[in-house]
């Protein structure tokens, strides 16, 4: 990709202001862009499969989720949600094998993609990169630990309070918002925690009813941080 191109603008911003490149230098930044070439889709667009095998790639703007089906009941779950300044798909970039994963876009998605062999290449060169990128993985790899644990060990109501504090932040209202999760629907909200869209509906519903959160056109705001916490101690079910 050059910089006449219409994406070049925007990606070298992203990568710019990615923790993941926070070590690299400008020069760096060009050379990575210079071997990459834009991808769009669509709300709702799944990825294709044989392009994860051959490019590694960094989102520029809007969300993806990796999806898991089973094929027999036809259940899917999510264990990621990416977003602006997140890398998919890790696990061919580490070892180039299938898997069952595929991904799905939440919005309209913008991503810049570098071949995986050129993306090894890199990771080769530049070992000031993984300074960063290594403790990213590790980060990816203990979140995937901790949704298979949660789906053993935690009932829809633990798991569900988990989800909206893990991606709770605070606005410049001082409001505790959880944004990341705004406009999901409750079948994609139902993914990220193994279950149901009609538990997830029942769920939300008790938690507004108790007035721990507001959810409304699709925004998540938490309105009582400490009842919500409270829900983290019941005790380890699983139902």
């Amino acid at each position: 990709m050059n910089q006449d191109n219409p994406y070049f603008s925007i990606s070298y911003e992203a990568l710019k202001s990615s923790p993941l490149f926070s070590k690299v230098s400008d020069e760096t930044l060009l050379e990575i862009l210079q071997n990459c070439e834009p991808f769009t889709w669509k709300k709702k667009d799944t990825i294709s499969y044989e392009l994860t095998k051959k490019y590694c790639f960094f989102i520029v703007k809007g969300r993806v989720k990796m999806i898991q089906v089973d094929p027999n009941s036809g259940r899917s779950v999510a264990p990621f949600l990416l977003s602006k300044g997140d890398i998919f798909d890790i696990f061919c970039l580490l070892d180039g094998k299938e898997h069952s994963a595929f991904y799905v876009a939440v919005d309209d998605v913008i991503t810049i993609a570098m071949p995986i062999s050129k993306a090894r290449e890199f990771i080769e060169k530049h070992p000031e990169f993984n300074q960063e990128f290594l403790p990213y993985l590790g980060k990816m790899m203990r979140q995937l630990e901790e949704f298979g644990y949660s789906l053993v060990f935690y009932d829809t109501t633990t798991r569900l309070a988990n989800l909206i504090l893990k991606h709770a932040c605070a606005d410049k209202d001082n409001k505790t918002k959880v944004k990341l999760l705004n406009n999901l629907s409750h079948e994609s909200l139902a993914e990220m925690i193994g279950t149901v869209r009609s538990v997830i509906t029942t769920q939300l519903k008790k938690l507004k009813e108790e007035e721990i959160i507001l959810h409304q056109k699709g925004e998540i705001i938490i309105k009582n941080l400490e009842k919500l916490l409270k829900k983290l101690s019941h005790p380890n079910c699983k139902k």
